[in-house]
């Protein structure tokens, strides 16, 4: 409760302007990055960034996808994330927003509000995954809000053209 009471007296009025909260920019191992408050702590994992409040009720992910094919996963706006009722409690999600550059949804599921967006940009895209409880949502909803706005893509492509292998017969030596 500690990274939620900093973050609801910042955010929350009280007749006087209160300063915003210790925001601060992580970055994944393929240099993605996310603005987030300063007060959820990173957590070790090597295929993605993971952000954790301090009473681990609200975890944060950022994970990068590099694919360059149309209509693949990670560069399919369409399928990607689609919501489906593992995913939420009731369909459909209380927020959908789908378009080329973006793939975005929140729903409720077992107390908690499962937020997903996903930006594309040719290349692959940037997913973001919070969960947080819904006795918290006023508050965590503007945070995500700013943190999915504020999601940043590093250009990467694939090492080998798809189709071409590493082996010294291949026609794309």
């Amino acid at each position: 409760m500690v990274a939620v009471a900093a973050i609801t007296t910042s955010l929350s009025g009280s007749g006087h302007a209160a300063p915003d909260p210790a925001w601060r920019v992580y970055s994944d191992q393929s240099g993605a990055s996310v603005q987030a408050p300063a007060a959820l702590t990173p957590v070790k994992d090597p295929s993605q960034l993971v952000l954790r409040s301090a009473d681990g009720t609200t975890v944060v992910t950022l994970a990068t996808t590099t694919e360059e094919r149309p209509g693949f996963p990670g560069n399919d706006p369409t399928s990607d994330l689609t919501p489906t009722a593992a995913d939420c409690d009731v369909l459909p999600p209380a927020y959908r927003l789908l378009n080329n550059q973006v793939s975005a949804y929140s729903c409720v599921k077992a107390g908690k509000v499962e937020y997903w967006a996903a930006r594309y940009n040719g290349s692959g895209n940037l997913t973001l995954h919070a969960e947080y409880p819904v006795s918290q949502k006023t508050v965590w909803d503007r945070v995500i809000a700013r943190m999915s706005a504020s999601m940043k893509q590093q250009q990467r492509h694939e090492l080998v053209p798809y189709g071409c292998y590493p082996a010294k017969d291949s026609p794309c030596q």
